[in-house]
């Protein structure tokens, strides 16, 4: 007897809310063929997939609920796949299902934000900026829908429109702390031009205990420091620090284990032949605030070379191999799960999912600084794969880590101890990856980049495979977008002003010196 999908579907859907997803994904199951309902049971089995973590099954039914042979005209449908593609690591199917017809017409202005959202956590500033600006002519988005305007316009260079879009959101909404953060990171502050006023009678408003307040004390630290108020900057620092170790977990211990985990893989080290035609990745790693963003635009302005910034696509396809869902960072299960992996088909996959970002060009970059955890993988699974590391004075990179405020990562940051540990812990695992694949790796000196750019560049560039060109060290206007912290720095001239910085507050920071001291870093 045929069935009712529609009270299939209401069945599925209340077994779904209550936490039962095998029954759940028996009734999804029996929708998956019948016409009209594939991409909407589909994207449901990936999501119960995901919660069971199941990472192939989860990946296979969302590719199966966004074949374009479905031709689907649910715009609010299209949107939810999108996420759930790119959270789970497939960029290219997600961007492809975002320029569906049904979304470049859509009107819903929710949809279009969540869409915009989407699109600026996966570093895709223009195609997000045009969401958002449809959603704002169709209904006025309030303070929220100029924040992410400014965000967008940002990224892609315009600081201009992103100090109008953001001093506009505050006009709507002065207890915006993000929208504080970022307008004081936008250009170094002066005395005729600050907002130093305006950060303390907005911290003076915010109730104690704010979720966001520490936006606001890193903002405040960023425009004293900019104004030499040493001793004020440290104390609004410290204010940011300590709110914001409170908000985050982190367990130093799971770390230390991790990273001896690394260190004791007995597995070959030697890399599997990988046969493509694929063009060949070049990844930046090390230290976020190491000058990794600096590296990639000096290697993009090389004409064989696409920047394609900080990727998740190892991690992900990592996890993929393990057929284990998990969280954006490597924890000790996956690293466990991952000895036993095929790297050839880690390899593989890899290159799979991100050829398309080389748009033609011999290489491409793939900076995301946190690959460092993961530099045995890709040596195995990626034999042709070049490894740069920037490497930077202890000092330097760990105070510039404190004095920056990491959304969804990084959590050692908040403490000065804690970020000495983690440091530590960074180097040594640096030196075990050296010693396990000699001569894959290239130390790039920050310092050096910074006093020498074209010495260091050419070592760079020889080391990639790459003949010298003069074009890579001119700083001048591009054309691709910068969606990281450092995104107002980089588009500066090549310039050593950063050296040396922690030592302004060198007093201050001797629990930090004494720790790097006592460990010989």
């Amino acid at each position: 007897m045929p069935i009712d999908p529609l009270q299939v579907w209401q069945e599925a859907e209340h077994l779904m809310s209550a936490g039962q997803s095998e029954p759940a994904a028996v009734r999804y199951q029996q929708l998956i063929d019948l016409d009209g309902w594939q991409s909407p049971a589909a994207l449901r089995l990936s999501t119960l997939a995901a919660r069971l973590g199941r990472m192939r099954d989860a990946v296979a039914f969302a590719l199966r609920a966004s074949a374009p042979s479905q031709h689907e005209d649910d715009a609010a449908l299209l949107e939810a796949l999108t996420r759930q593609l790119f959270d789970l690591g497939e960029i290219e199917a997600g961007l492809a299902c975002a320029q569906a017809p049904a979304l470049s017409s859509a009107s819903d202005p929710d949809v279009l934000h969540g869409l915009g959202q989407a699109l600026l956590s996966q570093s895709f500033p223009d195609l997000a900026e045009t969401f958002l600006q449809r959603a704002q002519r169709i209904r006025d988005g309030g303070a929220p829908a100029r924040y992410l305007l400014g965000l967008a316009a940002f990224y892609q260079g315009d600081e201009a429109e992103a100090e109008r879009a953001w001093e506009a959101a505050l006009q709507r909404n002065p207890m915006m702390p993000p929208v504080h953060r970022l307008l004081a990171k936008l250009r170094r502050q002066t005395p005729a031009r600050n907002h130093i006023d305006r950060l303390r009678a907005t911290v003076a408003r915010m109730p104690q205990g704010h979720p966001e307040a520490p936006w606001l004390h890193y903002a405040l630290f960023k425009e004293l420091d900019d104004m030499d108020d040493i001793e004020g900057a440290w104390q609004a620092l410290v204010q940011g620090m300590q709110a914001r170790r409170r908000q985050v977990a982190y367990d130093a211990v799971a770390e230390a284990r991790l990273f001896d985990r690394l260190q004791a893989r007995s597995v070959p080290a030697t890399g599997v032949a990988v046969s493509t035609t694929a063009p060949t990745p070049i990844f930046i790693v090390g230290m976020p605030r190491s000058g990794t963003t600096l590296l990639e635009q000096i290697l993009a302005r090389h004409p064989h070379v696409q920047d394609a910034g900080e990727l998740r696509d190892m991690l992900c396809q990592l996890r993929w191999v393990c057929d284990r869902v998990g969280g954006p960072h490597l924890d000790e299960a996956l690293c466990v799960a991952a000895e036993q992996a095929d790297m050839g088909l880690l390899g593989r996959r890899y290159l799979e999912k991100t050829a398309w970002r080389a748009n033609g060009r011999a290489f491409f970059t793939d900076k995301m600084p946190a690959n460092f955890l993961l530099v045995d993988h890709i040596a195995r699974a990626l034999p042709q794969a070049r490894i740069l590391h920037m490497v930077r004075d202890p000092m330097e990179v760990c105070f510039s880590n404190l004095k920056e405020l990491f959304v969804d990562a990084y959590p050692h940051t908040y403490d000065q101890r804690e970020m000495a540990a983690h440091f530590i812990r960074y180097r040594g695992l640096m030196r075990h990856w050296h010693s396990r694949h000699p001569g894959r790796i290239l130390d790039i000196s920050y310092e050096d980049l910074v006093r020498a750019p074209e010495a260091a560049a050419r070592r760079v560039l020889d080391f990639c495979g790459l003949a010298w060109d003069p074009d890579v060290l001119s700083m001048g206007p591009r054309t691709s977008s910068v969606a990281t912290a450092s995104a107002a720095q980089v588009r500066e001239p090549i310039h050593a002003r950063y050296v040396g910085q922690w030592r302004r507050y060198a007093h201050h920071l001797q629990p930090m010196q004494t720790a790097l001291d006592e460990a010989g870093v």
